[in-house]
């Protein structure tokens, strides 16, 4: 398996925890005692996360913009995970579905200046677009 394939593949494997949870709250199912719905959330405040712990990671050492980067990934962090702790359920998914997207919107403006593969961008794009759906259904689940 090439690098580019193995790419693709984790990270639509990354979205897969996010569907799942949406079919066992669909479902009312519960796994190893924990609703889909606490999963969906749980796993969405871990990833939006990851993805701005790996966004800042890759702009730390560029000379441009590092400032913006590392105070806008943490904003974005913080904001999920208060509203994980004082918010309705609708509000934590609406705050988290908007992370995940300023996190694709940030990211497609630095491809200027931190270079990635060619493919990328759209890969990124398809997974946001994947995951923001989801928590859109999740808030009408």
């Amino acid at each position: 398996m090439n690098k580019a394939t193995l790419i693709k593949a984790l990270t639509f494997a990354g979205a897969l925890p996010f569907l799942i949870a949406l079919l066992f709250t669909f479902l009312g199912y519960e796994f190893l005692n924990v609703t889909g719905e606490q999963w969906f959330l749980t796993y969405g405040i871990l990833i939006l996360s990851f993805m701005a712990g790996t966004l800042w990671g890759q702009v730390v050492n560029q000379t441009t913009k590092v400032k913006a980067i590392a105070i806008t990934t943490n904003i974005i962090t913080l904001l999920a995970w208060f509203a994980f702790l004082l918010a309705d359920t609708a509000v934590i998914l609406i705050v988290n579905a908007l992370g995940f997207i300023a996190l694709y919107l940030l990211e497609s403006r630095l491809m200027t200046t931190v270079k990635r593969p060619s493919y990328y961008l759209r890969l990124r794009l398809q997974v946001t677009a994947i995951v923001a759906a989801a928590h859109v259904l999740m808030v009408v689940c």
